[in-house]
């Protein structure tokens, strides 16, 4: 029997956490992300940053964050990351990583 639990569901992530009899020991755990917020708010740092010298690079969803924890990224790996055209709308700075 499989049974599930909403543990938490706020700030645009839902998380959830799912049992199963047939696999004791193991819990698997769903992350759900409404990235809306996130990608408007980078729109806005993008164009508030542009002059300046110090920037911020970029904010990422927590999901990337917690697999580059996971896989051990290192700066490479972040690089690559951040440089692919299809991760862009992550980026707040416009040059490459």
């Amino acid at each position: 029997m499989e049974r599930k639990l909403v543990y938490k569901d706020s700030d645009g992530i839902r998380r959830t956490a799912i049992a199963d009899d047939e696999t004791p020991g193991k819990l698997v755990v769903n992350t759900e992300l409404n990235l809306g917020r996130l990608l408007e708010n980078n729109a806005a740092l993008e164009e508030e940053q542009q002059g300046r010298g110090d920037k911020l690079v970029a904010r990422v969803p927590l999901t990337v964050w917690e697999q580059s924890i996971h896989e051990d990224w290192d700066e490479r790996d972040w690089k690559r990351w951040l440089n692919d055209p299809d991760n862009r709308a992550f980026r707040v700075w416009k040059g490459q990583v």
